[in-house]
């Protein structure tokens, strides 16, 4: 009788052991899809490039943005992250003839720590929340009346090296909170789009403390890396 159930009870073992393998090996397996097909997990990060627009003291201003970042369970993203920003194309603000009668421009940039958590990554389209945490500089700047244009042949000629100019700067800390629309459109390529609203410290300006930097920005970005 032991012997007739001895070869049942290794087939009985034999069959639980492959079936918990097969399970496990689908876990592991286990994707998620892009705009193209699914594709397999992997914890990577990645490195964007962003354009867009942002609110200085209620005024226009281009902004480029710079993340890197690891991507931890392809749900929370950690890393530095970076702004720049000008309104020199929009021409120059006259609202402060104290600071400057012939007028200026804003720019600066600023960046600190990243962190980017993701809902429903496996999706091809999702959400992501970054939050920038750092410190920046604002400068207010003017034309140089005295720039020329040909300096480049005199690359000695340090009183015109610059056809603009800083009146003034200022540090300041900063509080980014945000929300972006995430695409996966290839394994190594994503698409973000999304709106932030910036928080900042008073800055003192004209002997008066301002919150000209708190404002709406809206970017859209390219992320390349292993998600």
């Amino acid at each position: 009788m032991k012997t007739c159930f001895l070869p049942l009870i290794l087939a009985v073992l034999i069959s639980a052991s492959t079936a918990s393998a097969q399970q496990n090996q689908g876990r592991n397996d286990e994707s998620f899809s892009t705009i193209f097909g699914d594709q397999t997990p992997a914890v990577g990060g990645y490195i964007s490039l962003g354009m867009g627009n942002t609110i200085i003291n209620d005024n226009n201003a281009m902004l480029g943005q710079f993340r890197m970042a690891v991507r931890l369970d392809h749900s929370l993203s950690i890393g530095i992250a970076g702004s720049a920003f000008s309104d020199c194309i929009y021409g120059l603000n006259y609202d402060r003839p104290d600071l400057n009668p012939d007028g200026y421009y804003m720019e600066g940039g600023y960046g600190g720590l990243l962190i980017e958590p993701v809902f429903a990554p496996r999706f091809p389209v999702h959400i992501s929340f970054p939050m920038l945490i750092g410190a920046g500089g604002i400068a207010f700047t003017g034309d140089n009346d005295n720039y020329d244009w040909n300096s480049w042949d005199n690359w000695d000629d340090w009183d015109n090296d610059s056809h603009r100019y800083v009146i003034k700067s200022k540090a300041f800390l900063v509080v980014e909170p945000g929300i972006e629309l995430e695409i996966n459109l290839a394994r190594f390529l994503r698409l973000g789009a999304g709106v932030s609203y910036r928080f900042t410290n008073g800055i003192r300006v004209e002997n008066q403390s301002e919150h000209l930097l708190n404002g709406l920005s809206g970017a859209v970005n390219l992320k390349f890396g292993v998600f």
